[in-house]
């Protein structure tokens, strides 16, 4: 042994003494934390018969000591955390909590109403005992009293006593990896909590022995402002998120004409209500007013079977945004890099139907897929024939748990659609500056460039088969869109005269579709692609186009400075193109429209915080050959300037 090795000994050997002294005494408290779930102490003694000279088995019980340090210093960390959060429910102030969304970005003067705590208050009042006899606990059942629907409450109720020192489940703690993930959503994403399904456990026990007529358990609730309003039960058995999105526009046009004219509009004014039933249920509902009335836009369920692997495995029932295409499935209206979406997107992909679907996230989320069966009839509430259409879609993230920094978002799909359909069309004319609309609204035709408008009589009839490749790439302050579609649409038009069934349905005839067929049909070739980039110039960063982004400097004067907000700049072209049997099959008029149309997109957004939006968009659109834009004027190009403000929260 060394010289250095030599004086070194001593004073190790000294060490090592003083830490099995201190071990020893600390031995009990070592044992119940091991009780606990925290790694027991390493044996603290050294043993002649262990290999190796004296000082490397002095130097190994000094590496485990170090090791068995740090992990008493991240369970006491932890604890830590725990009792903040716990006494900053109790204690915190009302109104300028700090809110952190699930995506760990904070806004500031977010709102926590506490309410919470108004579920623990104890009613001092003497219980009912005709209910206390018939319930066998305080407050757990209504007594029926012959009226319908809910029945009314005869007796007291009371929320459940706590045992002494027991706090309720605290609300609204951010759980690592229980961020907010879009799901096939129009507007906000969908929630997918991390969960073992504990809070029905939980619930059960609350709710105690089972007895006729009994209500459910009182849950107390907790208020928040975040991306929208949030209300949640203290055991989150119950949520809901309540959303809106207001948009308005200004379109000015270099070329007018009957019908297109210089308008102020509402494309989209739309209220969303989301959120759990259970941890077995999730509920999505969206009431929506464009260019049609007020009406129903999205209305689903997702349920699981197993709450721990409800991202893994969901069925979803009722009205939803059928998986075609990842510009639609994946990013909703209120996200768009354009004021609109693509030409082939916009005008052909299925949008809304009723239906079901399975979808989830699976290897490790490299693979997203949505797979289901639909009525048919795009833009639809009902089927018009006995068929069902089915469509798919897959979502890879090859790189997503790699090092490779710069390929972590970059996403590939694919998509398609297919069915036999005799539907009434939709839609019924091909647009560049709008999404779908009803059949029956003109006003599309006032506010956005129109290159083809089908016959009247023309319907679908037959096969519709579609197919999409998409590539979506996020790089820091960088995004890029890409996608090519195609496939075919089968159509008809309607002989002259009346069909029996239109008779003997009279008024209804319409409502069930009771046109008069034609054995003549016309299949048309339909392709289309887009290509679309954009980039903050200010320095945000978004791994998706969900929620979108905080700005780094929200727009205002603050800190004896203006701050400009966020601003992305971007530029789109998209094409469609319809085969020439659209005109040689009568099924539009080559004289008045055209079969191919490309869009070029060129502009500013601008986000003046989390919330408020505001577009500027130039449109130039261009077309194989010219369309109508009144007796006396056609064009083969349109230049739409556009402003769009929008707040959405």
């Amino acid at each position: 042994m060394n010289r250095d090795g030599f004086h070194f000994a001593p004073a190790a050997v000294a060490i090592v003494w003083f830490a099995c002294w201190i071990g020893a005494a600390s031995g009990q408290e070592g044992r119940e934390r091991s009780q606990d779930g925290a790694e027991p102490s390493p044996p603290l003694t050294i043993s002649p018969d262990e290999p190796g000279d004296r000082l490397s088995r002095i130097e190994s019980r000094l590496r485990q000591l170090e090791s068995h340090d740090q992990q008493l210093q991240k369970r006491y960390d932890d604890l830590t955390r725990r009792y903040l959060k716990l006494r900053e429910q109790f204690n915190g102030p009302v109104i300028g909590a700090e809110a952190t969304n699930a995506d760990g970005q904070g806004v500031p003067g977010g709102l926590d109403f506490g309410l919470s705590s108004l579920s623990w208050i104890q009613d001092e009042k003497s219980g009912n005992a005709e209910d206390a006899e018939q319930s066998g606990e305080e407050g757990s059942v209504r007594r029926q009293s012959g009226a319908g629907g809910a029945g009314i409450r005869t007796g007291s109720s009371r929320p459940q006593r706590l045992p002494f020192g027991q706090a309720p489940r605290t609300p609204f703690v951010s759980v690592p990896g229980a961020a907010r993930v879009q799901s096939g959503t129009s507007g906000p994403g969908v929630r997918v909590a991390v969960t073992t399904g504990q809070a029905m456990g939980d619930y059960v026990e609350r709710r105690g022995p089972y007895v006729p007529d009994m209500r459910p358990v009182a849950l107390g609730a907790s208020v928040q402002f975040r991306e929208g309003l949030q209300v949640r039960s203290t055991d989150e058995f119950f949520t809901m998120e309540f959303h809106n999105l207001s948009q308005l526009d200004y379109r000015e046009f270099s070329q007018t004409g009957d019908a297109l004219h210089d308008n102020f509009i509402i494309p989209r004014q739309r209220w969303y209500f989301q959120g759990d039933v259970t941890p077995y249920a999730t509920y999505y509902t969206v009431i929506n007013r464009g260019y049609g009335s007020l009406d129903i836009l999205d209305s689903w369920v997702d349920f699981n079977f197993a709450p721990k692997y409800k991202e893994q495995f969901q069925i979803r029932v009722g009205r939803m945004k059928t998986p075609y295409t990842y510009e639609y499935i994946k990013i909703s209206e209120s996200d768009l890099i354009a004021p609109e979406r693509s030409l082939f997107v916009g005008n052909f992909a299925d949008n809304r139907e009723e239906g079901a679907m399975v979808h989830g996230r699976l290897f490790d989320n490299i693979m997203e897929y949505y797979a289901g069966v639909f009525n048919g009839p795009r833009r639809s509430f009902q089927g018009f024939n006995n068929s069902k259409n089915f469509n798919g879609f897959l979502n890879f993230k090859p790189f997503v748990n790699t090092d490779i920094g710069w390929l972590k978002n970059l996403n590939i799909g694919g998509s398609m659609n297919g069915g036999i359909g005799r539907d009434p069309i939709q839609p019924a004319a091909l647009t560049t500056a709008n999404d779908q609309s009803p059949a029956t609204s003109a006003a599309v035709l006032n506010v956005s460039p129109t290159f083809l408008i089908f016959d009247p009589k023309t319907f679908e009839n037959g096969a519709r088969a579609q197919w999409s490749g998409d590539v979506a790439y996020y790089y820091k302050s960088f995004t890029f869109l890409g996608g090519y579609q195609g496939g075919f649409q089968d159509y008809s038009l309607e002989r002259s005269g009346t069909s029996t069934s239109a008779a003997v349905f009279g008024a209804f005839a319409s409502g069930a579709f009771a046109g008069v067929g034609n054995s003549k049909v016309t299949r048309v070739p339909l392709t289309g692609w887009s290509v679309a980039a954009s980039y903050f110039l200010t320095g945000e960063q978004i791994t998706r186009r969900v929620y979108l982004t905080e700005p780094i400097r929200p727009f205002g004067y603050y800190n004896g400075r203006l701050n400009p907000g966020a601003i992305e700049v971007y530029s789109r072209i998209s094409n469609l193109q319809l085969g020439d049997q659209v005109f040689t099959g009568g099924i539009a008029n080559p004289a008045f429209w055209a079969n191919r149309a490309t869009a070029i997109d060129t502009g500013v957004n601008w986000y003046w915080n989390h919330y408020v939006r505001m577009y500027f968009d130039w449109q130039h659109s261009m077309f194989n050959q010219p369309v109508f834009l009144s007796e006396s004027k056609s064009s083969k190009h349109q230049d739409l300037f556009w402003i769009r403000t929008q707040v959405f929260f």
